[in-house]
């Protein structure tokens, strides 16, 4: 369940926040690569929590994930530290195959989290495939919880078009149209490749 995933996808959501914080450089190529260190990210990560991972029709009461820590980005891999806390979670559902009903009165835990992701050009979706590698405190409840709502599901999050960047000079407006052809994470970096195309108009009055 996609809000459920959000424990891993809040990194990938941030990159909408994270663009302000990247520097461009141009390659030998028709396009941008911005690149965005990992501690850049997690702080504009953490600038966007808490935020709630509840909504699954098997679970009820609060749950919330409060702050990331030790991101680190390998080749198209994605882990960290997620602080969970939650009130009154109740699961019904299975783990396994085994029909399973959890009540949980409060939550204060870390879990250790993992992710694969691709990035889909022509459907402008990146993919991301979680999983937790190990459970911290408390969490002996929550971790077969959470597996079980995630399982080995691949979860998609839409990525926004860009705005177009405009400009003036003289009598002529140029307008600079950018199109994400890719977007990959290696040796502690997010890149977001950037295929510009530019447009000329000309605004000078007619007489």
């Amino acid at each position: 369940m996609k809000r459920i995933a959000s424990t891993i996808l809040a990194v990938i959501i941030g990159l909408s926040l994270s663009l302000t914080c990247s520097f461009a450089s141009g390659d030998n190529s028709n396009e941008i690569t911005m690149v965005i260190p990992a501690k850049v990210l997690a702080e504009c990560v953490n600038d966007m929590l808490p935020i709630e991972i509840t909504g699954d029709k098997k679970v009820s009461g609060e749950l919330w994930v409060k702050r990331i820590d030790t991101l680190q980005l390998g080749l198209n891999k994605i882990s960290f530290s997620a602080t969970i806390r939650g009130e009154d979670i109740r699961y019904t559902g299975k783990i396994g195959d085994l029909p399973a009903s959890i009540h949980v009165s409060s939550i204060d835990t870390s879990l250790r989290c993992e992710a694969s992701i691709r990035y889909d050009r022509e459907k402008d979706l990146l993919y991301v495939k979680p999983k937790i590698l190990e459970e911290g405190k408390r969490g002996e409840l929550m971790w077969p919880m959470l597996n079980a709502l995630m399982g080995s599901k691949e979860f998609s999050v839409e990525i926004q078009r860009l705005r177009p960047i405009m400009a003036k000079f003289s009598n002529k407006t140029v307008t600079i149209d950018m199109d994400i052809s890719n977007i990959f994470t290696a040796n502690d970096r997010l890149f977001i490749a950037l295929r510009p195309n530019v447009k000329t108009r000309n605004t000078q009055n007619l007489r």
